[in-house]
């Protein structure tokens, strides 16, 4: 009589296999499927990080201006006053100002729109907050001393044009000739010997 055992190893050997190579074409769609939000939400948080720190770099440079503007205002005297240079400085600072207020207004668009895309975790819209307001928070402080520099400014600028007042009216004062009436000029004594001549005549007769 056959035996009806058959072995049957090979074919469960050959399904394992196959039920493997299924498993892995399906995860891999999946992968596929997860890597470009894992690739923007990456590229989105570089994006940030770089721009947050160029606004930071140009905070501090624009600060180290602001203080150097500060060291011309305070050497200024009323016979050395480097006008050009402190205009110029000036100038440029205010540049450098609206710059960073432009580029922090679109960090800020960037990080509203990742959050609104839900790209944003609780933590990194906790790190992201904390960096926007500390920029914000320099930002407003280098803009606040420059407003500061420019008022001492103007009032040195003030204080100066007193002293020269003050200074022209004593130059005036101690320099008696600047002012001095023309003396009358006296006829020489003999512009009248005829009338002295005709009054001794007289006298004569």
């Amino acid at each position: 009589m056959a035996s009806s055992y058959r072995d049957r190893t090979s074919e469960f050997r050959l399904l394992t296999e196959t039920l493997k190579k299924i498993g892995g074409g399906a995860a891999a769609p999946i992968q596929a499927e997860n890597a470009p939000s894992t690739s923007h939400e990456s590229y989105s948080r570089s994006e940030f990080n770089r721009k947050a720190s160029r606004i930071g770099l140009g905070i501090h440079e624009t600060s180290q201006k602001i203080a150097r503007l500060a060291q011309l205002a305070k050497k200024s005297s009323m016979f050395n006053d480097p006008i050009v240079e402190i205009q110029e400085l000036t100038a440029l600072i205010k540049n450098e100002i609206t710059a960073l207020n432009s580029a922090l207004s679109d960090l800020q668009t960037i990080q509203h729109m990742d959050m609104a895309d839900g790209n944003y975790s609780q933590d990194r819209v906790v790190h992201s907050n904390a960096v926007c307001d500390d920029l914000k928070s320099k930002l407003m402080g280098a803009t606040k001393h420059l407003q500061d520099v420019l008022t001492a400014r103007t009032e040195n600028i003030k204080a100066h044009e007193n002293r020269k007042q003050i200074f022209s009216k004593n130059v005036s004062r101690e320099n008696p000739f600047q002012h001095q009436p023309k003396p009358a000029t006296e006829p020489p004594p003999w512009s009248n010997s005829s009338n002295a001549s005709e009054n001794l005549e007289q006298a004569s007769l």
